[in-house]
């Protein structure tokens, strides 16, 4: 059944001058859909402010928007995520659960000592990587607040999932001047030999430093990117509480692909935080988006 207005002609030259489409031999030009497709990437990455910096957890975390805020923000929270799991002990292949498989296998004899402490120090990388992720997300959201009053409370709740200076420094842990967290190897090498159960259950048991934070990030990537952002991004809404202050801070719009988008509009950002940086990060040209966005090329 033929679809009016749309012949096959019409459609094997569209592809051919777009995409690089050719009836004749049957199949797509790799080179030109290729080059093609990467350069509306590039234009599309462009109007969004996205860049390798932006997405990266790098020490440039300074967003240049609202939309490549929240692909900057998204990736800490998924790298947090994935570092707290590491140290859960609910997860089948946290790493305290291989230390006690190789301590086991020591005290039958089947395992050397040497074994045991490179296991130990898989915890410490463990510890180590968590406090790293920790640090990008905190300064990532310091070096970004403007983007919504959301996030001052986002930033304060995850503080508060980190133990005081004084609880930090019986693992061999502290706060630098920055407020970034440091973990000393011997320090913590040396609790952790000394009380292993006790640094397994504060890290990894329920309500432990990695449950705790790793609940935090996965809270915020569930919630909506009006939620995330707050009043500040929703044209000065309040959700009802009519004495919280307007604030106007973030950008009013950005252009995606050549249109304009009102970012203070709740409307329009009230899509879900995982899915609108997803999509935003792969580009319209992924093999997941890209036909899509070829049909509405067509009708358009």
């Amino acid at each position: 059944m033929a679809v009016s207005g749309l012949t096959s002609d019409f459609y094997g030259s569209y592809y051919t001058y777009n995409y690089g489409y050719n009836n004749s031999t049957n199949g797509l030009d790799s080179s030109v859909w290729g080059s093609n497709a990467t350069e509306e990437a590039d234009k599309l990455k462009e109007s969004l402010g996205i860049s390798d910096k932006t997405t990266s957890t790098s020490s440039n975390t300074t967003a240049s928007s609202v939309s490549g805020f929240l692909m900057g923000y998204q990736t800490r929270l998924e790298d947090l995520e994935t570092s707290a799991s590491k140290l859960q002990l609910d997860n089948k292949d946290n790493v305290f659960a291989k230390y006690d498989a190789v301590k086991a296998k020591v005290d039958k004899g089947e395992a050397t000592e040497d074994d045991l402490t490179k296991a130990a120090e898989e915890v410490y990388s463990a510890v180590k990587d968590l406090a790293d992720k920790y640090n990008s997300t905190v300064d990532y959201l310091k070096k970004n607040s403007e983007y919504g009053e959301g996030l001052n409370s986002q930033l304060d709740s995850l503080k508060r999932a980190m133990p005081t200076e004084q609880g930090l420094k019986y693992f061999g842990m502290s706060y630098d001047t920055s407020g970034n967290v440091k973990v000393d190897k011997e320090e913590f090498m040396k609790t952790f030999q000394n009380d292993t159960e006790y640094v397994k259950q504060s890290f990894g048991g329920q309500y432990g430093i990695a449950d705790r934070l790793g609940s935090k990030a996965s809270a915020i990537l569930d919630s909506s990117v009006n939620k995330v952002l707050g009043s500040g991004a929703t044209d000065g809404v309040s959700d009802g509480d009519s004495s919280k202050p307007k604030v106007s801070s973030s950008p009013a719009s950005e252009t995606y692909g050549g249109s304009t988008v009102n970012t203070a509009n709740a409307a329009n950002v009230n899509d879900s935080f995982k899915q609108f940086a997803s999509f935003a990060r792969s580009g319209a040209f992924n093999l997941s988006n890209y036909y899509a966005v070829s049909m509405l090329n067509i009708l358009a």
